[in-house]
C-alpha cells in the first residue's frame, strides 16, 4: 500500500474517532438540559405544592377563627331582670338574699349580694368534702381508712352515723363522706372536720376560691356566695377527681330545693338550713350546664323560694324569655328550721 493511502485511512480513522467524540458530547448536553428541565418543573412544583398547603393552611385557622370564636363573659340581662322581678315580688334585699347564676357554654353571669357573708349552715359539706377527696389523690389518705368517732362529734340531724355506730369506735372515711352529703349527716361532718382540726381546715378550704376571706371564716361556719361560686367552678372543672363526690350531690336532698321543679334535669347540689337561714347550691345539667346558687335569710317558705327560683332561671336561661313571676307566699313569719348547725365555733 502506498504512503497516500495509509494517510489517508489515518485521517479518515481520526475523523470517525472526532465525530464519535462530539456524539458522546452532544448526547451529554442533551442529558444535562432535560435534567435541568425535569428539576425545574419538580422545584417549581414543589413550590406551588407548599404554596397551596400554606393557603390552605391559612384558610383553615380562618376558618377554624370563625367556627370557634372566643366567647367573652358578659351579664346575663335576662337574668338580672328576672332576679330584680322576683325580689320585688317576694320582699327580698341586700339583708336576706343572695345570689349567684353563671352559664358555662355561654358565659353569661349574673350576681347579686355576692360578697355578704352568711350563716353557710350545711353548705360547707360540700367543700370539705372536696378537701378529703384531694388527699385521697394525692396518696395523703384512702377511702377505706378510719376515723375515731369522739364524743364531742355528735349532732343531731339527719344520717345514720349515729345509728350505725357508737362513740368510740372507727368509721370509713368513705362512709362518712357519702353521710355527709347524702343525707347531711352533722356527726358525720364533725368527724371529718376534728379529724383535721376545725382551723386547719378551714384554712385548707380557701384554697379553693380567690375572694378575699374574712377573719370570721376560719372560727366560725360563714361563707359568701362568691366563696360558693368558686367552689363549684373548682368542681366541674375537675370534675373527673370528683366525681363520686358529684354523683352524691345528685342524689341528695330526696329531690327538694333547686332539684325540686327541674326533675327532667340532673342537679348535684348541696342544700343548708340553720336558725332561719336555707340556702342551695349546684351544677344543673340543663341544654346548657348553669352554675346556681340561692341563700336566705329570714324567708317564709324559703325552701319553695329556692325550688321557684331554679326554675325561672333555667327557663328563662334556655328560652331567653321572661315568664310571670309567680309570687312565693310570705303571710307568717316562720322559717325552715328542719336542720341542725354545722359546727358554728
Amino acid at each position: 500500500m502506498s504512503k497516500k493511502g495509509k494517510h489517508s485511512e489515518k485521517k479518515e480513522s481520526k475523523l470517525k474517532v472526532n465525530y464519535k467524540i462530539l456524539r458522546i458530547g452532544l448526547f451529554i448536553c442533551m442529558v444535562i438540559v432535560i435534567g435541568t428541565i425535569i428539576y425545574s418543573h419538580i422545584t417549581r412544583s414543589k413550590e406551588e405544592v407548599n404554596e397551596q398547603a400554606e393557603d390552605q393552611k391559612e384558610e383553615s385557622v380562618e376558618t377554624a377563627s370563625v367556627e370557634e370564636p372566643v366567647i367573652q363573659e358578659t351579664v346575663d340581662t335576662n337574668i338580672e331582670n328576672l332576679i330584680n322581678e322576683i325580689m320585688t315580688e317576694n320582699n327580698l334585699n341586700e339583708n336576706n338574699f343572695f345570689f349567684f347564676y353563671y352559664n358555662i357554654e355561654e358565659k353569661k353571669y349574673y350576681f347579686y349580694n355576692e360578697n355578704t357573708y352568711f350563716t353557710a349552715a350545711s353548705t360547707i359539706k360540700v367543700p370539705v368534702a372536696m378537701l378529703y377527696y384531694d388527699k385521697v389523690n394525692e396518696g395523703e389518705l384512702s377511702l377505706s381508712e378510719t376515723l375515731l368517732y369522739n364524743s364531742d362529734d355528735y349532732e343531731a340531724g339527719d344520717g345514720t352515723t349515729a345509728v350505725d355506730y357508737s362513740i368510740g369506735e372507727s368509721i370509713p372515711i368513705s362512709y362518712l363522706l357519702e353521710q355527709s352529703i347524702v343525707n347531711s349527716d352533722n356527726t358525720a361532718l364533725n368527724i371529718l372536720l376534728h379529724s383535721i382540726g376545725y382551723k386547719k381546715c378551714k384554712e385548707e378550704l380557701t384554697k379553693y376560691s380567690d375572694v378575699e376571706i374574712t377573719e370570721e371564716f376560719y372560727s366560725s361556719n360563714v361563707a359568701n356566695a362568691s366563696y360558693y361560686y368558686d367552689v363549684l367552678q373548682y368542681l366541674y372543672q375537675n370534675a373527673d377527681k370528683y366525681s363520686e363526690l358529684i354523683e352524691y350531690m345528685k342524689i341528695s336532698s330526696g329531690g327538694e330545693y333547686l332539684k325540686a321543679n327541674l326533675p327532667q334535669y340532673e342537679v348535684a347540689h348541696k342544700y343548708g338550713s340553720y336558725d332561719g337561714y336555707v340556702h342551695d347550691y349546684g351544677i344543673i345539667y340543663g341544654q346548657n350546664t348553669y352554675l346556681i346558687g340561692v341563700f336566705t335569710k329570714d324567708i317564709a317558705n324559703a325552701s319553695d323560694l329556692i325550688a321557684d327560683i331554679g326554675e325561672q332561671v333555667v327557663d328563662c336561661a334556655e328560652t331567653g324569655e321572661l315568664e310571670e313571676v309567680n309570687e312565693t307566699e310570705n303571710t307568717t313569719n316562720s322559717v325552715d328550721t328542719t336542720e341542725t348547725n354545722t359546727v358554728d365555733t
